[in-house]
């Protein structure tokens, strides 16, 4: 959870920005004064606080803004969209004490007021700024110490007078312990059809060694203005007579005023009432009940008769960034300033996004303890929580492993196809329910399983490659009790057998799964309650039981309450050379933006490529996720390669009625099957040519197939790792997945730093070139 404190505070742009990139954060404190002013000098003042405590000043301030007798509208706005007690929300910056709040903020957000310098070019440091608003603001960084400080001005800032102004903010930043850049960034590079350039000084205090930071890149414009008006707009936002010949002018156009722009001028604080910004013309024939209305004066522009109006303030918060859900509180005239005076919160979530990637808060996860009288703050290390059914060989386990994301396992379950003799299972699931501890629910399933005295290879293999207690490897999914999960899961992930349901078409949500291993799956949801979910499935979901199976799985995933994204991929887009089409769904608690599924990459690699005979084991590598293939030759056990017998019934082509066209040394592999270690004919299975001789695929050439690199440990017979390596989900599948449900949810992995699979590829660098990249 990052600590927030900002001034100048606004309506909030960094802490809606925060939101909507769903980062957890604690506002510490808030600070602005919403445009009133007092009569009393700071002089007079500082003087009448001088020996008081902190609690005593900010009484004494609000008290002499309370007697103004005039509304902070900007507290208004912000106290009703954030979570922040008004004891944490200050008046007046001047007199607000940093060092009260020293190494409790990590996040310090403002902006000032431009102003010039009485002192300049005498590099006395902070006090070359003393009696201006950027005095104070510089003043709380020295004092407060947040990790990281963001700083917001206008163009002007730069050239202010004649460059003496920022000539003294850069000294000063450079006495105040930070490493700092500096860029100019435009909203229209950044999603939102608004031309509002502003200077942006990002800094990291030194001590944290952060030289990793960039601006973002642009983003290219996919909306216009048009994309960000309401449908239903009341009458009085539309112009009488005077407003539309004013606004309709030829001066009025050149200097204040846009009409139907694509992309919107500058917002400002005296934007629509004082008849400039961006309007909006439409012809008469779309609003007809204008004739009727007096107070709308119905003109021409540009030859078309019609009507004009001003931006709502609903649109003015959407072209600022802002979502609906923002609530709107004060008068309209109040709004439309505190729009105009708001930094654009896409800029901001484009900056932190770059922020978080340092990692420079990747290590803190805070936590309020309740039972502590005096609320100590516990730093923990984040991880994120997983539970896995069917878990196989791990496959969503490993691709954490090779992005090198922090991760904590909280179940795997996996029956080992070990089938046991149970008559009821409902009987099962009720007395499961009545034990009162989960220890107990586990020990009485394992003791089921362990008494038919079969070895359960999958969780062999499982345990020898994974850090899980044996007590957490669970034995059947059908009788997990989730409700002792709920809460304690990030990501749950798994499959199930495809299975026709007994009742089709009744939309009775979950009930209609009932008795198959997808209701299991669903339930599971249900109860845990996981932030996002991943089911995985073989293509011929979709068709079976004439679409009927698939139907109910959708029907049965959206009434879980969760948002459903579901397509079919195909491993040999996205890494690794293997036709293997599955279904995935990916559902998501919480709001999401912008989720899309991958998207398909150039194949690099042929099967070849990945043969022990083209690199040795050991030489197949992940590095920040990529396949790195060191190129020295291996050996093969004679036992792969196939004897004249087999050989012959493998290149067989079979009878007219399962006719088959042997293929062998395939540049794709086909679809790896868990039944491969039964040697079917050269149209199912994968055989290729080595020394003049056919061989099988190895083991380990299989798990390569998978995404699983030479790391990963065979514990198991070739027979069973055969099996496993075949019931897999392809790892680079669900690395390409997790890169996407990342970007839409970095809320997941909370600050974590991980380097992007697909990006670092399409770039080309190596390591030694990005640390260049760094460096300059």
């Amino acid at each position: 959870m990052i600590k927030l404190a900002t001034v100048f505070s606004g309506i909030g742009s960094i802490e809606w920005a925060l939101k909507k990139l769903n980062i957890p954060h604690k506002v510490v404190f808030a600070c602005d004064n919403g445009e009133r002013y007092i009569k009393e000098e700071y002089e007079e003042i500082e003087k009448q606080v001088n020996g008081l405590d902190h609690y005593q000043t900010k009484q004494f301030i609000d008290e002499l803004y309370y007697k103004t007798g005039k509304k902070n509208f900007v507290q208004e706005s912000y106290m009703n969209n954030y979570d922040i007690d008004t004891q944490n929300f200050y008046q007046d910056i001047r007199f607000l004490d940093g060092n009260f709040y020293k190494g409790q903020v990590d996040l310090f957000v403002g902006g000032s007021p431009c102003q010039s310098f009485s002192i300049s070019g005498k590099r006395a440091g902070l006090d070359d700024a003393r009696g201006t608003l950027f005095y104070d603001y510089a003043r709380l960084v020295k004092e407060i110490e947040p990790k990281v400080f963001i700083y917001e001005n206008v163009p002007g800032m730069l050239s202010h007078d004649n460059g003496k102004t920022f000539k003294i903010i850069s000294e000063i930043f450079d006495s105040l312990g930070y490493d700092w850049r500096m860029e100019m960034l435009n909203s229209k590079d950044y999603g939102i059809p608004q031309n509002r350039r502003r200077l942006f000084i990002v800094g990291f205090r030194k001590d944290l060694n952060i030289n990793n930071f960039n601006f973002p890149k642009h983003i290219k414009l996919e909306n216009t203005v048009k994309d960000f008006l309401e449908k239903d707009i009341d009458k009085k936002y539309f112009h009488g007579e005077k407003g539309f010949k004013w606004i309709t002018m030829e001066k009025s156009l050149k200097k204040r005023v846009s009409i139907n722009s694509d992309i919107a001028r500058t917002q400002a604080a005296n934007q629509q009432f004082n008849w400039c910004g961006d309007m909006i013309f439409r012809p008469i024939e779309l609003e007809e009940w204008a004739n009727d209305d007096d107070k709308v004066y119905v003109g021409e522009f540009k030859g078309v008769k019609g009507v004009a109006r001003k931006l709502t303030p609903r649109e003015c918060l959407r072209l600022m960034g802002y979502g609906d859900e923002f609530n709107i509180v004060v008068p309209d005239k109040e709004m439309y300033r505190q729009c105009g005076n708001s930094i654009v919160v896409n800029v901001l979530e484009e900056i932190m996004k770059k922020i978080i990637d340092t990692n420079v808060f990747s290590s803190d996860e805070i936590d309020v303890s309740e039972e502590s009288e005096s609320n100590v703050i516990d730093i923990k290390p984040k991880k994120v929580k997983v539970a896995t059914v069917f878990s196989g060989i791990g496959a969503i386990e490993w691709a954490l492993n090779r992005m090198n994301i922090d991760h904590e396992i909280i179940f795997a379950c996996d029956n080992g196809d070990i089938e046991v003799d149970i008559d009821d299972d409902n009987e099962i699931r009720e007395k499961i329910k009545s034990m009162d501890t989960l220890e107990e629910q586990k020990k009485y399933i394992k003791d089921i399983y362990t008494s038919i005295r079969k070895t359960n290879f999958v969780k062999e293999t499982y345990l020898a490659n994974y850090d899980l207690d044996e007590e957490n490897f669970l034995y059947d999914v059908r009788f997990i009790d989730g409700t002792k999960y709920k809460g304690q899961v990030d990501l749950f992930v798994g499959g199930s057998p495809c299975q026709s349901f007994s009742i089709m078409g009744h939309q009775k949500g979950l009930e209609d799964t009932r008795g198959t291993l997808f209701y299991d799956f669903a339930r599971l949801v249900s109860e845990i309650e996981p932030k996002v979910f991943i089911y995985e499935n073989v293509q011929g979901m979709l068709k079976h039981d004439g679409g009927n199976t698939w139907d109910i799985i959708h029907n049965t995933f959206q009434s879980l309450g969760y948002k459903i994204f579901y397509k079919l991929l195909d491993a040999k887009d996205y890494g690794i050379p293997q036709t293997r089409r599955r279904v995935f769904v990916v559902g998501f608690k919480d709001e999401i933006t912008g989720f899309k599924f991958p998207k398909e990459e150039e194949l690099q690699y042929t099967m070849q490529d990945f043969l022990e005979t083209s690199v040795k084991f050991g030489g197949y590598k992940s590095i920040d996720g990529n396949i790195k293939l060191i190129g020295e030759k291996g050996d093969i056990d004679e036992k792969y390669y196939l004897s004249e017998k087999v050989l012959k019934h493998v290149m067989s082509t079979g009878t007219k009625g399962y006719y088959i066209k042997p293929e062998i040394d395939l540049a794709i592999a086909r679809p790896l099957l868990s039944t491969m270690h039964k040697m079917h004919r050269a149209g199912v299975d994968n055989y290729v040519t080595c020394n003049g001789k056919v061989r099988r695929l190895t083991p380990r050439e299989c798990l390569r197939l998978m995404g699983y690199d030479d790391t990963f440990k065979q514990v198991v017979s070739d027979t069973q790792m055969y099996k496993q390596a075949g019931n897999s989900i392809v790892v680079d599948v669900l690395i390409c997945l997790m890169e996407s449900i990342i970007e839409s949810y970095p809320a997941l992995i909370r600050g974590q730093h991980y380097k992007n699979r697909k990006k670092i590829e399409k770039i080309g660098f190596n390591c030694e070139q990005m640390n260049m990249m760094d460096i300059l």
